[in-house]
């Protein structure tokens, strides 16, 4: 192993005085701009807007030969997402051919070990640093940029030995429409060069704006594998049009620097090679940070188990992947008074970002052969192991909405798993679900999904898929000690907790609501078709309508198309019982869009609309039931246009408000109020026929409402509103 560069630098350093030295003995290109000479101000004094970033790293790009700047995505508030590839001249000239050999080391069925071998001997790999997933954490975005000059224009040994072993691909802003908010809220509020002291407003962000959400106040470091968001969505895509041999999500704010390896429980499905290489990974940064004498932690509370981080989302893809958590910035400011009375300050949380992800590109520089040997095996062992799995197919069959099962393979398709689709009947001998665990001879009609376990993604998938992922005994015994420990303890005692950082379960098709099967049986795909993209199959079946247009609401795109026809002021009807029209069955919950009750627009925007939403549905010509009620029925009902109110702000929680609202108007296109709660009492109620209280600190609710606010909720109920409550939000209530 080559000598590591990185210990011996700062133990020799000596530090000039007036300029903050981020690399003891850097040396650098002349010719390269530093931050401070195009944002004013040296890292960590200030705080950089999102404009200011993409103005820096563009003259980065400018000034050297070393940078390529690559726009890979874009923001819900219209924000470009951008790439910063940092190598060596020579290996940018060849940056898509270093690209497209390292893909090769993804699948084992067309790359041989000899190959991979080769491969690994001639070509360099790729690390991915990433930064402000969670964008209200201000250091690692800061970090970025010190991360970027340095590899732009050291000269020095140890990163020439960086830039030449590797690229390096720098993602300064996963979530910008988090970052720039925040920024701009703390530079507003902070009296002179921060204050330490906790209890300072500018530690105290408003709600709105101390989320680490994105526009919709979605957690995207748990969108990882649901990719509900565009720029999960964009990031997953850059993820395997590069994939990175390392992977290090930026965070903070800790007490202390928390590095790897991860704690437990680690999902049981990665091989030892990722503890392996994160133990050696955190070693090194270890030894840096022990040269300033830096307090840091490891192998506590942050796990390796969900898989919808963006550490552990890389790490089911191949990479060496961690998060590192940073102790300044953020909610923590330019200063902050930790508990024994020293300050964290930001500049000092973005040097040891900074000194973390240098001291791992090291590691990976001076082991690049290894480990892009371990990334083929990670691929290759996986599939090897698929004959000794439990379970060797999944299979999603015949459904009650199409739409369902289509969406959850098209997620499929963006995390690159495999997916076949049968033409004929296929029998299995020995085959489950989820929810009958008892084996049986099943045979799957013609047009089933199968996604068989012995493919390059087979971790991945079966992570998605079993209906268990086991944890390590230990970290069971240690979870049952505390449980105990805990019991023993009073109620106002704090508790140790149970050890779990975030969910534990998370089966896919459980959350999508298709029925799937998994068998002991290894089925041949050889004569199916390989699913390469879905496709809405939503039409009008029968015509132009002279009665009505039917659809159902058992089916997801069926409520899409109501709501947005509702939006658009059309009247929509539902059943509330079956009937049969013409021959055609119409089931409970029918929508009803009536032809001479509608603008003659109807035909043409419901055309439109079923192929836009997927929605299935029929042209009707008469009212007539043929067995059943007819659709001029008490028991077919008019629906209302939605006017919804929705609780925000304190004390309601934000990650609840944000999930309404991204279903809401992401999901179904409906247009919704929010009001804050503080203001209830100051509305006309009847203006709305929904109001909905999303999860809240209960007794916040009721202060803020009061006796009278209560009452007149109450009121309006009785009058025949609709009033949904979610958890804390309907407990305030009885």
């Amino acid at each position: 192993m080559t000598k590591l560069l990185l210990p011996l630098l700062i133990i020799t350093s000596s530090f000039s005085f007036g300029q903050y030295q981020w690399l003891p003995n850097g040396t650098y290109d002349a010719n390269v701009p530093t931050p401070q000479s195009v944002l004013g101000y040296e890292i960590g004094d200030y705080l950089t807007d999102n404009l200011q970033m993409v103005d820096y790293i563009h003259r980065l790009e400018a000034s050297s030969k070393r940078v390529k700047v690559i726009q890979y995505g874009e923001s819900i508030e219209r924000r470009k997402l951008w790439l910063i590839a940092i190598s060596s001249p020579e290996n940018i000239q060849k940056l898509e051919g270093i690209r497209s050999t390292i893909q090769k080391l993804t699948d084992p069925r067309t790359t041989s070990v000899a190959q991979a071998t080769q491969i690994a001997e001639n070509t360099v790999p790729i690390g991915w640093m990433n930064y402000g997933t969670d964008g209200n954490e201000t250091s690692a975005f800061e970090a970025s940029l010190q991360v970027a000059y340095q590899l732009t224009a050291g000269t020095d040994p140890l990163t020439m030995k960086i830039i030449n072993n590797m690229v390096v691909i720098i993602n300064p802003a996963l979530n910008p429409d988090s970052h720039q908010p925040f920024v701009s809220w703390m530079k507003s509020s902070t009296i002179g060069n921060g204050t330490a002291d906790p209890n300072a407003s500018e530690h105290q962000a408003e709600w709105f704006i101390s989320s680490d959400g994105n526009h919709y106040l979605i957690d995207l470091n748990r969108d990882a594998f649901a990719l509900t968001q565009p720029e999960t969505q964009a990031a997953s895509k850059a993820l395997h049009h590069w994939n990175p041999q390392v992977w290090i999500d930026n965070h903070g704010e800790p007490n202390e620097f928390y590095m790897g390896p991860f704690a437990l429980p680690m999902n049981n499905n990665y091989p030892e090679s990722l503890r392996k290489w994160s133990t050696t990974i955190g070693r090194n940064t270890s030894k840096a940070f022990d040269q300033y004498g830096w307090t840091y932690a490891k192998a506590e509370n942050y796990d390796l188990y969900f898989p919808g981080y963006w550490d552990s989302y890389p790490a089911f893809n191949g990479a060496i992947a961690a998060t590192y958590e940073t102790s300044g910035g953020g909610k923590k400011g330019y200063a902050w008074r930790r508990p024994d009375g020293s300050i964290a300050t930001l500049r000092n949380a973005i040097h040891k970002h900074f000194t973390a992800d240098i001291a791992t590109l090291e590691v990976l520089a001076d082991n690049r052969k290894g480990i892009l040997m371990d990334f083929y095996n990670f691929f290759k062992s996986g599939m090897d192991e698929a004959s000794s799995e439990p379970y060797k197919t999944y299979i999603i069959h015949e459904q009650n909405d199409d739409g369902r099962t289509k969406d959850l393979i098209d997620l499929l398709l963006k995390h690159h798993i495999e997916v076949y689709k049968t033409k004929s009947p296929v029998s299995a001998k020995k085959s489950q679900t989820y929810f009958d665990r008892n084996f049986k001879a099943k045979t799957f009609p013609t047009g089933s999904y199968v996604i068989p376990m012995r493919q390059p993604k087979k971790r991945f998938l079966k992570t998605l898929f079993e209906a268990d992922t086991k944890m390590e005994d230990a970290f069971l015994r240690e979870v049952e000690a505390r449980r105990l420990r805990d019991s023993k303890l009073g109620l106002d005692t704090k508790k140790e907790g149970h050890g779990f950082y975030d969910v534990t379960s998370w089966a896919l098709p459980v959350q999508y609501g298709v029925e799937a099967s998994f068998t002991e049986d290894e089925i041949s795909v050889s004569n199916m078709e390989k699913v390469t993209e879905v496709t809405k199959s939503g039409k009008v079946n029968g015509g132009k309508a002279n009665y009505a247009y039917a659809f159902s609401q058992s089916q997801n795109a069926g409520t899409r198309l109501a709501a947005k026809l509702l939006q658009a002021d059309f009247k929509v009807a539902i059943t509330l019982l079956p009937t049969q029209v013409n021959g055609i069955n119409l089931d409970k919950g029918t929508y009803l869009v009536r032809v001479n009750r509608n603008p003659d627009t109807l035909h043409e925007t419901i055309e439109k609309m079923a192929k836009e939403y997927g929605t299935e549905v029929q042209a009707l010509n008469t009212a007539w039931g043929d067995n059943g009620i007819t659709l001029g029925s008490k028991y077919v009902i008019n629906l209302e246009k939605p006017r919804i109110m929705v609780m925000t702000q304190e004390p309601t929680q934000a990650v609840t408000f944000g999930c309404v609202y991204s279903v809401l108007t992401q999901r179904f296109g409906i247009e919704f109020t929010a009001v804050r709660t503080n203001m209830f009492n100051d509305v006309n109620l009847y203006d709305y026929n929904v109001i909905l209280f999303p999860d809240g600190n209960p007794a916040g609710y009721e202060k803020l409402l009061g006796k009278e606010g209560v009452e007149a909720l109450s009121t309006w109920i009785k009058n025949g509103g609709t009033f949904i409550g979610l958890q804390g939000g309907a407990a305030f209530t009885t």
